[in-house]
């Protein structure tokens, strides 16, 4: 699979100016338990177990559905794409909103991957990084936030407040930071999010 893919889930659909465009530079997409948004790139698949998915969709389309209640549909969109391209480029859509259960599970799956992806929602995006360093371009004096579902050490360079060797034992620990230049550094031991909104609250 070449370029970047659109995984979408259930939740909001996009319509921030940020989110579509990030959508449109996606060269294909897979869809959880949905048909794609208007503007989406070409569907490769729709995986999930068809308990939200409307009556009329084209059978050709439905060809990747497990009825298995184990996993959600973003879970079973993730094996699907893994498993025919282990280094895939992924961007997820849509994983937030609606229920804030859905959220944070979809927020926790995606960086229990241990794999760099982003993730845009309809407030900001969110980074994923992969254990080790990082650097991580960003825009000067504005917020940001480090989250983490394992604990980690996290150093990050280049914050107003520093992070040095800060234990990362719950999500609300290194939240609410500002930039201070135009790049950031970042030595973790467990994947991490990195999220920024698009403007200020």
């Amino acid at each position: 699979m070449k370029g970047t893919i659109a995984v979408i889930a259930n939740g909001d659909t996009p319509r921030h100016s940020e989110v579509l465009a990030a959508l449109s530079r996606c060269e294909s997409c897979v869809c959880c338990d949905r048909l794609p948004p208007e503007n989406a790139p070409p569907l490769l698949q729709i995986v999930g177990d068809m308990d939200t998915l409307c009556d009329d969709i084209a059978p050709e389309l439905l060809t990747d559905l497990h009825e298995d209640q184990e996993t959600n549909d973003l879970t079973k969109a993730m094996h699907w794409l893994f498993a025919r391209d282990s280094s895939a480029k992924i961007d997820y859509f849509a994983v937030t909103g609606k229920r804030e259960d859905h959220t944070l599970a979809n927020l926790a799956l995606i960086a229990s991957a241990g794999r760099a992806a982003r993730i845009f929602t309809e407030s900001g995006r969110f980074d994923v990084l992969e254990p080790g360093f990082s650097v991580l371009k960003v825009v000067q004096n504005t917020p940001v936030s480090f989250l983490s579902f394992i604990p980690q050490r996290l150093t990050v360079r280049g914050v107003v407040w520093p992070v040095e060797a800060l234990q990362l034992d719950s999500l609300w620990r290194a939240t609410l930071n500002r930039t201070a230049s135009d790049s950031l550094e970042l030595t973790g031991e467990a994947p991490l999010l990195v999220y920024r909104p698009w403007k200020e609250a």
